[in-house]
């Protein structure tokens, strides 16, 4: 209203202020409008400007405005606390910051430093400092007086949601309606009780048994200084694998009992206090092995901590695999562990890698000896067969030398067919058995000794066992075989030839005996140098074995062939 009119600010106008509950007007003129649903409006120089939850204010539903010297606002709602408009900022202080009701109807103050509210639950008192010092992030909480029932309210619902629900006449007092009549405040009578309150931890119950119930335990007098310690005593020692813990402890005032409010906290597992309220009991679960101290502190009526309050130490005892030893012993174990399977693992691999080029270099000795007995065997022959061959085709016109050539070719041929029978025997793994080189021995006895014109007599087991054999020990023990027979044929002059194998649990022994003329064999080895008969010794070491020959004259000669026995490497 301005010069004798009305003007109206509308939703037609884009201006919409409905419902306005209060207005307040700020040292430079602008006038703030406090609606119920529709936020706040400041309206300055005829331009309106409006503020919403959505663009940082607390609630729509303000309930009351009021201006501190400084020119900051402070607006009280219906469902969120107090709110601060300071720099364009909006800042909140609600229950989560200690005020013990959200509906704040009006504010007024004092003079003193303190903020008076109106609320639901009774009239608060709190200091502006400390409001602002929450605003601004300085602390956490607020801490507060609220008056009710017991201080002379008739009832702790204050009204709210018009204007003025509340006042300061110019004598300082402070007024306040209520559902209930009209209540009436003297800030300047106001005594404060500086008295903090005695404290006492009256038991503590651990999975619901009373571990201790002591009266007066870490009581501190009213007349004791806040600074001062709590007392010290031995730790309680609680056994092994308890879970819930509950403290119960008290404070005293005879002023107002109710209003005595507790903060603790387990000195060892916390490092913040847990704002308890007015409950006198904390509760705990589930924790680790240790030690503790349980501290808890108290304010009276009008604020006032007691800062020494009351404490108990306490031990949770670990279970043995609990223990500092333990869990070394246990990493000790884990490292040990770790580092056998590394070591193992590792010494495997090169187990395997030595296995694998063993394999790689038996492969290659046994395709050289291959080479080599290609090369000398039928290498040889081939070649005389060849020579032979051009003597026959020379020698065309003369028959006899012809078919005498021939019959060389023939033989030469026969003899290249067996030296093949003999390596593709030796190279093919089916026969690396025991069975397959006795049925060999015997067959190429047979065979040689009847074209020599001996009687051979064998000793054979009838069922040999499936013992394995390397391609290379065959091979080695029959070429040696073959020479002690080749010896017998050449030199023995005998009429007949005994061959036995006989078995062990770790070897197996071949014996060739003749009864022919035998031989003196420290004579024979230092005339001849004894060749045939060093490299069937020879033959026989390569392949882990030995060779004995015994003889003298006149009384024939024995070869004996021992071959232990030894596990085949996978292919």
């Amino acid at each position: 209203y301005q010069n004798g009119t009305t003007n109206w600010f509308t939703e037609a106008d884009g201006k919409s202020l409905r419902d306005v509950r209060c207005i307040a007007e700020a040292t430079n003129g602008a006038v703030w409008f406090g609606m119920a649903g529709n936020g706040l409006a400041c309206l300055e120089n005829n331009h309106i400007r409006q503020w919403h939850q959505t663009n940082g204010l607390a609630s729509d539903y303000v309930n009351c405005l009021h201006f501190d010297a400084a020119g900051t606002l402070w607006i009280g709602t219906f469902d969120s606390g107090l709110c601060r408009l300071k720099n364009g900022k909006f800042s909140v202080i609600d229950r989560a910051q200690g005020l013990p009701n959200s509906v704040i109807g009006d504010i007024e103050d004092d003079g003193h430093g303190f903020f008076w509210m109106s609320s639901h639950g009774g009239i608060i008192r709190a200091s502006k400092a400390e409001l602002n010092d929450c605003a601004d992030g300085k602390i956490t909480r607020v801490n507060y007086l609220s008056y009710g029932i017991n201080d002379g309210l008739p009832t702790i619902e204050c009204s709210e949601g018009l204007q003025p629900a509340g006042c300061k006449t110019p004598d300082g007092r402070l007024w306040f309606p209520t559902s209930k009549g009209l209540v009436v405040v003297n800030p300047n009578e106001v005594r404060i009780n500086h008295l903090p309150p005695p404290m006492a931890l009256e038991e503590l119950l651990v999975d619901g048994e009373l571990v201790k119930q002591r009266s007066g335990v870490s009581v501190l007098g009213s007349g004791a200084s806040q600074n001062a310690r709590p007392q010290t005593r031995d730790p309680i020692l609680i056994p092994p694998g308890r879970n819930h813990f509950e403290f119960h402890y008290t404070g005293l005032s005879f002023v107002a009992p109710e209003k005595v409010n507790f903060k603790y906290r387990i000195e060892g597992l916390e490092k913040n206090w847990v704002d308890a309220g007015t409950k006198r009991v904390a509760n705990y679960s589930f924790l680790p092995p240790g030690n503790y101290v349980f501290h808890v502190i108290a304010c009276n009526n009008d604020g006032v901590w007691n800062d020494a309050g009351a404490s108990l130490p306490f031990t949770l005892q670990p279970h043995f695999w609990q223990t500092l030893w333990f869990r070394a012993l246990a990493g000790l174990l884990v490292v040990a562990v770790a580092s056998g399977t590394v070591w193992f693992e590792t010494r495997r691999r090169l187990h395997r890698k030595l296995e694998r080029l063993e394999r790689q270099h038996a492969i290659e000795q046994e395709r050289a000896r291959i080479a080599h007995d290609i090369h000398d065997d039928l290498g040889s022959q081939l070649t005389r067969i060849t020579m032979l061959s051009e003597s026959a085709c020379s020698v065309a016109d003369d028959p006899k030398q012809a078919a005498a050539d021939l019959r060389q070719i023939y033989d030469t041929s026969r003899e290249a067919t067996k030296a093949m029978d003999e390596i593709v025997w030796a190279v093919n793994p089916k026969h690396d058995t025991l069975e397959s080189l006795a049925s060999y021995l015997e067959k190429y006895a047979l065979d040689f000794l009847e074209a020599a014109g001996m009687r051979c007599r064998l000793d054979m087991p009838l069922q040999s066992p499936m013992w394995q054999l390397t391609s290379d020990a065959r091979h080695n023990l029959f070429l040696a075989y073959k020479e002690a027979l080749n010896n017998v044929v050449k030199h023995s002059a005998a009429t007949e030839v005994q061959i036995r194998l006989t078995l062990a649990a770790t070897a197996f022994e071949l014996d060739i005996a003749d009864n022919g003329c035998g031989f003196d064999s420290k004579k024979r080895s230092a005339k001849t140098g004894g060749n045939g008969l060093a490299n069937m010794s020879q033959r026989l070491r390569d392949i882990g074995g030995t060779c004995e020959i015994t003889a003298a004259p006149g009384q024939g000669t024995l070869v004996k062939f021992q071959v232990m026995r030894k596990p085949v490497p996978p292919s």
